[in-house]
């Protein structure tokens, strides 16, 4: 049997899966789905075999033919720290109250203060771990118990897992009453302990054991909401299959007494109510005004608040008049291409030109700034600069 090399520090670990986070990635997303081809894990490590033959010495990858797959404990990893995992560890627990009962029987036999101090934080760490495993452990099971009623198509497989699930509710809480039972019994331990942070924890471990219990109540109850609907459909759904049959076979009328009981329904009172909408003509409206009124009632009562509309005042003289609003705009290309034709150089002509509005100093140094960004190519730069009213502006000619 080959043995397997082994990561020797968390930085070894740490920087090989951050490596091959994109790999790891992809085949965590697709572990139900099929197993991952090595050729395609090959294209996701950039061609480097040796990266993915390491991950494979190393245990993280289980090689399988012409396929790979992570290895459980890698994937119990991930799906522990992403809260996704759906199966429900009691054995762990249980682990934890063993090795809580071990570490307490060492504590009161050992005589050195150093090692019985070890087996004290020993035991506080353990009894924060039961605690935080019974909660998870109720969170993944209500979790399991409702997909597996919205989502498992098979009937007899939906009630099988919902009693799987009941019985795991009932060692779930078995596991927190030994674990009651041993905090309770094992006083001399606890009195020896005399430790305020031993206290805080059993006093939150007892705090999750609740909450737990009353999560598990919850769940018991929904199990036996989901195990009796499930019954009720099933028996429909054989109903259902039974009148199909006797209505392919033509004998629906003569041996069942459909007919009878369908003409007793009335089945009215599951539609929708229908409603009728009354168009009233305008010229009613404006010759009935006890319309209107009842009309504005109803409004009122629906909080329907909208205004009436008015006539317009009529336009004034002024009004008609045309108004003529000219703006500063200019056309940068018929500037440019008038500029290019003439002898000036470019702040120059800016300053001469004949504007159809009146502009500033402003406004030009924006037009100079404007044109030689949108003719860069065809500026002629002299390197020589002059200034005007404090503005130094370089002196720029059409090429």
């Amino acid at each position: 049997m080959d043995i397997l090399s082994h990561f020797r520090t968390i930085e070894e670990l740490t920087k090989t899966l951050s490596r091959e986070q994109e790999l790891l990635s992809q085949m965590f997303e697709k572990r139900k789905l099929m197993k991952f081809p090595i050729g395609l894990a090959i294209e996701l490590v950039g061609g480097n075999e040796n990266r993915l033959r390491r991950l494979v010495d190393y245990g993280v990858l289980v090689e399988s033919g012409n396929s790979l797959e992570i290895e459980s404990d890698y994937i119990n990893f991930f799906e522990e720290v992403l809260n996704i995992n759906e199966e429900i560890s009691v054995l762990s627990v249980q682990e934890c109250i063993n090795t809580l009962k071990e570490h307490i029987g060492y504590f009161l036999q050992e005589t050195n203060v150093n090692r019985k101090a070890g087996y004290q934080d020993s035991v506080r760490q353990l009894l924060k771990k039961t605690g935080f495993r019974t909660l998870k452990n109720v969170v993944d099971l209500k979790r399991n118990m409702d997909n597996t009623y919205k989502q498992e198509p098979n009937y007899l497989i939906k009630k099988t897992k919902l009693q799987n699930l009941d019985e795991k509710s009932h060692s779930i809480r078995s596991m927190i009453r030994e674990c009651e039972k041993l905090m309770d019994n094992e006083q001399a331990f606890f009195i020896m302990a005399n430790d305020p942070h031993m206290a805080k924890t059993c006093s939150n471990v007892k705090h999750d054991f609740t909450e737990a219990y009353h999560a598990l109540m919850e769940i018991d109850r929904q199990i036996i909401v989901y195990i009796n609907q499930i019954d009720q459909q099933n028996q429909l759904y054989k109903k259902i299959r039974k009148l199909k049959y006797l209505q392919d076979q033509l004998l629906i009328k003569t041996d069942t007494n459909l007919v009878q009981v369908l003409e007793h329904i009335n089945p009215l009172w599951m539609e929708s109510r229908q409603y009728s909408k009354l168009r009233l003509s305008l010229e009613r409206l404006k010759e009935n005004d006890e319309i209107v009124k009842v009309l504005r009632r109803i409004a009122e009562r629906n909080g329907i608040q909208k205004s009436a509309r008015t006539e317009a005042e009529p336009l004034t003289d002024e009004d008609l008049q045309v108004h003529i609003q000219r703006l500063k705009e200019v056309d940068p290309a018929e500037i440019w291409n008038t500029f290019a034709a003439s002898s000036y150089n470019l702040f120059e002509f800016i300053l001469r030109y004949n504007y159809a509005t009146k502009r500033d100093l402003k406004d030009h140094a924006a037009l100079f700034c404007q044109l030689v960004i949108l003719h860069a190519d065809e500026c002629k730069m002299t390197g020589k600069y002059a200034t005007y009213q404090n503005i130094e502006y370089p002196i720029i000619y059409a090429k």
